[in-house]
């Protein structure tokens, strides 16, 4: 009679809970949804070089277009995305930082609004990345972690290395419109 009753109260509570709960996250390539596309990165703060270890600091903005296709208002809740800069002459990308916020901002039905993060790279902790997370591409380049840091940091104001943006996540929410969206994003800056 308790097993019964047991299996009875999960069942009840799994119908509960599967009626009340809003739709979860909805993928993006479907029609209506929105849409976070790259346009541009640019150089905010960049100190002048000091060797390593002692660090110098760049600022970057990058700016995306979020499309908002839908008749109804939908509000950022988070986005993230991974900073990733190329070698050069390699075609390889080394991650170097996330880049993670938590706006909460409201997008227009119908509308292609602009938004930008700023992120802050310091060049000891781009070597790092490079000696630590990167050290199996690294050896496979056989590049120099210090070198690779210097041309990046001081070359970096005509922007003649890639710079990827990847793994990007936003999530937005409709407010009990259609549920919330999880729209993934990548892309690469300058466009070639």
């Amino acid at each position: 009679m308790r097993r019964l009753f047991l299996v009875l109260s999960l069942v009840a509570f799994a119908v509960w809970g599967l009626t009340g709960c809003k739709p979860g996250l909805l993928p993006t390539e479907d029609a209506g949804k929105p849409k976070v596309t790259l346009e541009r990165v640019e150089l905010m703060r960049l100190a002048p070089w000091v060797d390593l270890p002692a660090p110098t600091i760049m600022g970057l903005g990058y700016v995306f277009n979020v499309e908002n296709p839908s008749g109804y208002n939908i509000k950022l809740e988070n986005f993230k995305f991974a900073v990733s800069f190329e070698a050069p002459g390699t075609k390889e990308y080394m991650t170097l930082s996330t880049a993670t916020t938590y706006d909460n901002i409201y997008f227009g039905p119908k509308t292609v609004s602009q938004y930008r993060v700023v992120d802050f790279l310091d060049s000891r902790g781009v070597q790092l990345a490079l000696l630590l997370p990167n050290q199996v591409k690294m050896k496979a380049l056989n590049l120099n972690a210090n070198e690779l840091a210097k041309t990046w940091f001081t070359t970096i104001g005509d922007f003649p290395f890639g710079i990827k943006v990847g793994e990007g996540m936003a999530v937005f929410s409709s407010e009990g419109v259609k549920g919330d969206f999880f729209v993934p994003f990548e892309g690469k800056f300058p466009k070639k």
